[in-house]
């Protein structure tokens, strides 16, 4: 026992190097980028490689997994789908982020294919052309195909073999147009697990011609044994999520029971899918619609329906053509040259003595104007003998350097002045220098023409205009 202990450590030893490569191996390998996938000829390349992100099993965005415990997160999001070619065959492997469930943990129980709850529907558009082939995806999807353009074949894959899956395919009679696409529905006979990817085989005669134009699509959906007007063998979408459907959509028809799908780049899977509308009728619903990815290029463009004309060429540009003979040029004379202006040094500025302050001159007095010798004329009344009669209204300026002094009237006379009226003042009375006489407010009486003295018409209202000579007659 002694002898054999040392051996044992030495080849112990010797066998850790060899561990810690291996480890370090498989560490730079989970790191690295994915392989290029090899069929069974050894030979790598592939018609179809696309790659998917992590975490976007959520269908339109806001989609639950069912409440049963045993199907794990990450079960339906796509990681990556290839497809290459191995003789006669055409190879489909589909990888997602958990491994695939081979069987039930709580029963052990497993399907004829070899896994329970995945589903997955591989569209194939074979020509690339728009408007041939099956515009609307399988009955239950609730999907459409964008840019017009349609799949040929489609392979379904479920757990169940390929004679039951057909028993309950022809069984479906309430969608008779369904029956007819049946023939263009593949489905294969063997499926390979392993770990997290699932290997497809399909014999070429069962699908056709795949060509660089060749567009693919592929749909991650959950299994149930389930046929009805809306769903065929997958998982139904609930307000609320149950132990057998996802929840998060309408309790309506509509619904697209899609967790995940292939996108091409610089689209998004969540608008993508939301662009549908649940109704209660299955004949009001507006469905959503899916693209095609081709090999060939990131985005599927439609192809134009009407052939483009060729272009004709362009005319040559007018540079070209021959110029018709003109008349000589003149020769261009020389410009004149620069004339440069010599401005004369600045003056010194002089020397002023200060400003002297301006007294400001003291105001004139305001000095009004003459007034003219008669603003109102006195008219001459036609039934009067002689007896001068005042204008009924007016102004009379008064002579601002002459006073007038009034003669004595006779009391009889000064009293037959109206009421409101100032009556005249007897005596000798100075006049004021300058201003306007107003009129008595109503017209005096005179005393009649017999009389020797002389009497006066005023008038009723204003004033009474005064003369040159002086006095109011």
């Amino acid at each position: 026992m002694r002898n054999r202990t040392p051996d044992g450590r030495r080849a112990a030893i010797r066998l850790l190097p060899i561990i810690l490569l291996m480890l370090l191996g498989a560490t730079a390998g989970a790191g690295a980028a994915p392989r290029p996938p090899t069929n069974f000829f050894r030979e790598t390349g592939a018609l179809f490689d696309q790659t998917d992100p992590v975490g976007d099993d959520k269908g339109p965005g806001f989609y639950q997994y069912p409440l049963d415990k045993r199907i794990r997160r990450g079960t339906f999001d796509l990681r990556r789908v290839t497809v290459y070619e191995e003789g006669p065959v055409y190879v489909f492997t589909i990888q997602t982020r958990e491994y695939l469930m081979t069987h039930w943990p709580d029963t052990q129980r497993s399907d004829e294919q070899g896994f329970v709850v995945n589903m997955f529907d591989l569209y194939i558009d074979l020509d690339g052309r728009p408007h041939t082939g099956y515009k609307e995806a399988l009955p239950g999807r609730e999907l459409e195909f964008a840019d017009d353009r349609g799949w040929e074949k489609v392979i379904l894959v479920t757990p169940l073999s390929q004679f039951r899956a057909y028993d309950l395919l022809k069984g479906k009679t309430d969608d008779l147009a369904f029956q007819d696409r049946i023939s263009d529905v593949v489905l294969p006979d063997y499926v390979q697990i392993q770990r997290d990817k699932m290997v497809i085989r399909i014999s070429k005669s069962l699908i056709g011609m795949i060509t660089p134009q060749s567009g693919f699509q592929c749909l991650a959906l959950g299994f149930a044994r389930v046929i009805s007007p809306n769903r065929l063998l997958n998982m139904d979408v609930r307000g609320f999520a149950t132990p057998t459907d996802f929840g998060g959509g309408w309790d309506t028809y509509g619904d697209p029971p899609v967790m995940d799908l292939l996108m091409p780049e610089g689209q998004d899977q969540y608008e993508t899918l939301r662009a549908y509308r649940s109704q209660p009728s299955r004949f009001d619903i507006v469905r959503a619609k899916i693209p095609f990815l081709y090999p060939n290029q990131k985005a599927a463009s439609a192809i134009p329906e009407v052939p483009i004309r060729p272009v004709a060429a362009p005319l040559p540009p007018p540079a070209t053509l021959p110029a018709p003979p003109g008349p000589a040029a003149r020769p261009v004379a020389p410009p004149p040259a620069p004339i440069i202006s010599v401005e004369p040094a600045p003056r010194p500025a002089s020397t002023q003595a200060p400003a002297r302050p301006v007294q400001p001159r003291p105001a004139a007095p305001l000095r009004l104007p003459e007034p003219p010798a008669v603003i109102g004329a006195a008219g001459e009344d036609e039934n009067d003998a002689g007896d001068e009669s005042v204008a009924e209204a007016g102004f009379v300026p008064l002579t601002p350097s002459r006073s007038k002094t009034t003669t004595a009237k006779s009391a009889a006379t000064a009293g037959q002045a109206t009421t409101g009226t100032r009556p005249a003042a007897t005596g000798a009375a100075a006049r004021p220098t300058a201003g306007f006489l107003p009129l008595p407010a109503k017209k005096t009486s005179t005393t009649p023409k017999t009389t020797t003295a002389p009497t006066t018409t005023v008038a009723t209202a204003g004033f009474v205009p005064l003369k040159p000579g002086g006095s109011t007659r």
